[in-house]
């Protein structure tokens, strides 16, 4: 949409015009605005490790923080992320995920997210 400028005093106005996709944009004094793009997972062993993630996330706020609880907290949100934006989590991100997983397991013992979580990641990564 295309407006023409204002005409409330010389050599004042605004123009708008053009369009935007995919962004937010906020202009003048105590503007803001937020964007926030989510894509669905690509399949749905890519919906299961979603799950599993979230859920194990939020088991894990109920655990006390160690150096490999924060090592897992921060992979699980990195992987949460990588689904959500491209709909898919690539190998690496896995990889790192399975690691901090398993440099976690001895403080998370049997709990049902993490043993979902580790098959979900093991389903993706083939083994």
């Amino acid at each position: 949409m295309n407006q023409p400028p204002a005409a409330d005093g010389p050599g004042s106005g605004t123009y708008v015009g053009g369009s935007v996709t995919g962004n937010g944009i906020a202009v003048g004094a105590g503007a803001s605005a937020t964007y926030t793009s989510v894509s669905a997972p690509a399949d749905e062993s890519h919906q299961a490790l979603l799950k599993a993630v979230r859920d194990l996330g939020e088991d894990l706020k109920r655990y006390p923080t160690t150096s490999e609880t924060e090592e897992l907290a921060a992979s699980l949100e990195e992987t949460e992320q990588q689904v959500t934006t491209t709909g898919r989590a690539q190998p690496g991100v896995l990889d790192r995920l399975r690691t901090a997983l398993e440099a976690a397991s001895g403080i998370l013992g049997a709990i049902t997210s993490a043993t979902a979580l580790g098959t979900a990641v093991a389903g993706l990564l083939g083994g």
